[in-house]
């Protein structure tokens, strides 16, 4: 019996030891994550892997000899070290929520890009940093153990005022009050204006974070709307004309949107992405027009924008042909799903009111169901059983171009009528003519940059013509953008010839052979904003 009791004992586990992970602020471009391991414990698996973990951790930098972290691990070296240590570098640009963002006087964070599986026992995760923003609080030192492996942070170099009864918000001081004012109007009003549209929403008020970042180019918008909604704003100036204003309008309107719907709940969707970033930009629109953001007729100019580039990028593809990659790169989530709500919404069916029937789609998700998306837009609740959704399932369906579902969408419903390209739109299908110029030119691979004069074309060795960079800044002698004749001067010669002169900034110019002309669109669509705001109830 005493063998027995030995045996069972050695073959019972062995009580795991606890790992714990630190992000600490080292300096305000860089963070220390620090991994305390069991003396047992080899490796663990990052959760964040593949190509996104490999994009976060490629500029890691150990501090010691004691373990690596590539795309999918945590391993030891060859030295039992109890704790692994890595320098994070800040960078302005990232996939996904930042393992390190500068913010000016200190880093923006999200634990999801540290965070381990739990082989070697329970994992836990905590901040370190003279002063913290998580949870909706500020902190001092080292935030408390509610830090989980998706917790976002704000670790600055001083501690943020106490404001009591308040969700603290930092602001880069390189901001000006105008630009402060600005954020604090557009959020508050977007709040107020949702709390009374989607009463049932669970709304928590997240950390607002601002910085302003230095960048090439000119001024432009980035965020994400985590517990901690970061806003940065790139060479923003001091006194902002009203179109860079409208940036930041729409950048904050869009984030505090996004805090009235439930992102995980929809992951299960096959549109998942267009539904959350498609129905935050239609609860945007919504609550621009209602407070004066957007006039009608900026709200219209805002449609047809977005509408002419879901048709561009979508080319002669179905929705449901297109895959994520195309979807994601070229923002088609959000080009897309904007005038899909809008449209949908408009064309619905029965009286129940648009903003009632979001409300209901997310309050009905909130427990625990699982509505069609294309029925709780278009047919609303229980009152309407027999009703059957007509247009989503055809525009996010499979049967033909995306661009056939638009048409038959407008010829049924009249809410918009066709019009000829805007500039900005002959432009873009300049651009899109480039990329598939060089697509034939390079083997399928194309590397493109627009600039203010024209485009830079990526040399590659795959190219049989574009070998090294080309600046190009005219076509067959015309602009590359702001011209009206450009595209079709590039198809006809194109056509004709099977070859494009490009004429380069440096004053040279390359004949570049061009077998099938890119197809330039004559037609797109113009929103009768008035029908359409009427049957969406907008006053």
């Amino acid at each position: 019996m005493r063998l027995l009791c030995i045996a069972l004992f050695l073959l019972a586990p062995a009580v795991r030891a606890e790992v714990d992970v630190q992000v600490k602020l080292l300096s305000n471009d860089a963070l220390e994550v620090s991994y305390t391991l069991p003396a047992a414990c080899r490796a663990l698996p990052f959760d964040k892997n593949g190509d996104d973990g490999r994009a976060t951790r490629a500029s890691w930098q150990a501090l010691d000899q004691c373990g690596t972290a590539d795309a999918n691990q945590l391993a030891r070296s060859g030295e039992v070290c109890p704790v692994l240590r890595f320098r994070v570098p800040a960078a302005i640009r990232q996939t996904g929520y930042s393992a390190a963002f500068p913010m000016g006087q200190g880093v923006y964070t999200h634990m999801s890009n540290y965070a381990v599986g739990d082989g070697c026992g329970k994992v836990s995760y905590r901040f370190a940093a003279p002063g913290i923003a998580a949870n909706g609080r500020a902190y001092s030192g080292t935030a408390p153990a509610e830090a989980g492996p998706d917790t976002p942070a704000l670790l600055l170099a001083a501690p943020l005022p106490q404001q009591d009864g308040e969700t603290p918000s930092y602001f880069d001081p390189r901001l000006s009050p105008a630009t402060v004012a600005n954020i604090r109007t557009v959020a508050d009003g977007t709040v107020a204006y949702l709390r009374r549209a989607m009463p049932d929403a669970v709304f928590r008020r997240p950390v607002v974070a601002a910085a302003f970042v230095a960048a090439p180019g000119t001024p432009y918008v980035g965020g994400d709307a985590s517990d901690v909604l970061r806003l940065a704003l790139y060479n923003w100036p001091a006194d902002p004309s009203p179109g860079v204003q409208a940036k930041a309008t729409l950048l904050v309107a869009h984030e505090f949107s996004h805090r009235f719907q439930l992102r995980d709940a929809v992951d299960s969707y096959p549109d998942a992405r267009l539904i959350h970033e498609g129905g935050g930009e239609f609860l945007r629109w919504m609550a621009s027009l209602h407070n004066g953001w957007l006039t009608p007729a900026q709200a219209a100019e805002e449609l047809d924008e977005a509408l002419a580039t879901c048709i561009l990028y979508s080319d002669t593809k179905s929705w449901r042909q297109l895959t994520p990659r195309q979807i994601g790169v070229n923002r088609l989530e959000y080009k897309c799903g904007l005038p899909a709500y809008v449209y949908a919404l408009a064309a619905r069916q029965g009286g129940e009111a648009p903003m009632a029937r979001i409300n209901a789609f997310y309050r009905s998700l909130r427990q625990g169901a699982q509505p069609d998306f294309a029925q709780a837009l278009e047919c609303g609740g229980a009152a309407t059983p027999s009703c059957q959704p007509r247009w989503l399932p055809r525009l996010l369906g499979a049967d033909g171009p995306m661009e056939r579902q638009w048409q038959a969408l407008f010829a049924g419903t009249g809410l918009a009528t066709p019009q000829p390209p805007s500039q900005a739109v002959r432009d873009a299908m300049v651009l899109r003519a480039f990329v598939k110029l060089m697509n034939d030119d390079c083997g399928g691979r194309s590397g493109t940059t627009e600039t203010s004069d024209g485009v830079i074309l990526d040399g590659m060795k795959a190219c049989k013509t574009f070998h090294t960079d080309a600046y190009v800044t005219a076509i067959e002698g015309l602009p590359v953008f702001g011209h009206p004749a450009t595209g079709g001067t590039m198809a006809a010669a194109c056509t004709a010839r099977h070859q494009l002169v490009l004429g380069l900034k440096d004053g040279g110019t390359l004949a570049v052979p061009c077998a099938e002309p890119y197809r330039m669109r004559q037609q797109f669509h113009r929103a009768d904003i008035v029908k359409l705001l009427s049957a969406l109830g907008v006053q």
